[in-house]
């Protein structure tokens, strides 16, 4: 049975287990957000230490706490490999200091389109800690779900979203992009481009978002707007800082925000 060791405990988040699940709950009581009628499919969060991003991270989980979902779609890019399409980790179970998550293979997927576009592979996913870092926030909201676990490289976008959409077509699915914004810019210079970052999210336009936006996964955002687009998810801005206005300098920080996609 395969069972990946957490990579980022100790350094993104706390590894005692005790004081992560008060820091994430006591993140979830801090973000203030509206309560959601209609049913969130997809989120943008961003994937940094929590002392940097995990205030706006948890905006994003407080908003979904409430509704009913047992199957997560984690996407994410890859820090460490380049590769084409999309890469899912072995079926088995994720830990984290927090306990053991079960994880899907493709096989449990029948109604996927173009198979071809997806492999399995340990090695790729075990020094990455973008899909990780949610996981704690996922157990601190939700007693079970399961979850598959996507890192994603070269890939055409109209075909690509059109696979990860046939992931999604139980009603309790859901799909979590993880994703920071611009690095290492000015304070000021790094809001200025966020914003044309989200406001091309919000726009739902992804020509705009591929040409001049800034994020780490951005391919994976653009598989969602492209999902967005051909599905009608509206999108919402939940909240949005760099890493000058939650923790360390101004000189050089990195952008955050969270979005939630509502069907």
């Amino acid at each position: 049975m395969y069972i990946r060791s957490p990579i980022a405990a100790g350094t993104f988040y706390p590894d005692n287990p005790q004081e992560l699940k008060q820091m994430v709950e006591l993140f979830i009581r801090q973000s203030s957000v509206r309560k959601l009628e209609d049913l969130p499919k997809g989120l943008i969060v961003p994937h940094a230490g929590y002392v940097y991003s995990g205030i706006v991270a948890a905006s994003a989980y407080k908003v979904i706490q409430d509704k009913e979902f047992s199957t997560v779609i984690l996407l994410g890019p890859s820090h460490h490999f380049v590769f084409p399409d999309f890469v899912f980790s072995p079926p088995g179970y994720w830990d984290t200091p927090l306990g053991r998550v079960k994880t899907l293979s493709l096989s449990d997927f029948p109604s996927v389109v173009y198979p071809e576009l997806f492999q399995q592979s340990a090695r790729i996913h075990q020094p990455e800690h973008c899909l990780e870092v949610q996981l704690p926030f996922l157990q601190v909201i939700k007693k079970e779900f399961k979850i598959f676990p996507l890192l994603v490289g070269d890939i055409d976008i109209e075909k690509g979203s059109r696979a990860l959409f046939s992931l999604l077509r139980s009603p309790d699915s859901l799909l979590i992009v993880s994703s920071d914004l611009s690095h290492y810019l000015s304070f000021e210079d790094a809001r200025r481009v966020d914003k044309v970052t989200l406001d091309a999210i919000l726009a739902r336009d992804r020509q705009r978002f591929e040409q001049f936006g800034e994020a780490c996964g951005k391919t994976a955002i653009s598989l969602l707007l492209e999902i967005a687009v051909q599905n009608n998810w509206r999108p919402v801005l939940l909240r949005a800082m760099n890493s000058g206005e939650t923790a360390g300098g101004k000189e050089q920080v990195v952008g955050y925000a969270s979005v939630v996609f509502i069907k």
